[in-house]
């Protein structure tokens, strides 16, 4: 049962390795996302300070002209998702590198190390209710 479990997984696996070969064989870099606050802003650059429990890191990404920038809004939308549910999620709108500001939290996509494709400046979060009461 075992040896049996062990080719299944190894059938798996093997087939998951062409896949990504796949992928990369067309050019096509994999994107990543790190979502963070901002603690600089200059005209070209964004520096990101991401918290964790490793402690904080810093992260810089120059931002060009092809760079997309959206903020989210504070209406919601009802969008489509799996199995025709509805659910909330925020509007966004078009901005420019002048509207980042020092401390909000963004998401930034990017593929190439470095270099923003995307930067998404997420809404603050509501307090919660009795947060800091024990």
């Amino acid at each position: 049962m075992k040896s049996c479990m062990l080719g299944l997984g190894l059938l798996i696996l093997s087939a998951a390795v062409p896949a990504d070969t796949v992928a990369q064989e067309k050019g096509k870099p994999r994107t990543m996302t790190v979502t963070g606050v901002v603690s600089k802003v200059v005209a070209d650059s964004l520096t990101l300070v991401q918290r964790g429990d490793s402690g904080e890191r810093s992260t810089t990404f120059a931002i060009g002209a092809q760079t997309k920038i959206l903020v989210q809004t504070s209406e919601d939308e009802v969008v489509k998702g799996e199995g025709g549910r509805e659910r909330k999620t925020p509007k966004t709108r078009d901005a420019k590198a002048a509207d980042l500001k020092v401390d909000q939290r963004v998401t930034v996509s990017y593929a190439e190390a470095g270099k923003a494709a995307s930067i998404l400046v997420l809404r603050p979060t509501p307090a919660r209710k009795n947060e800091g009461d024990r």
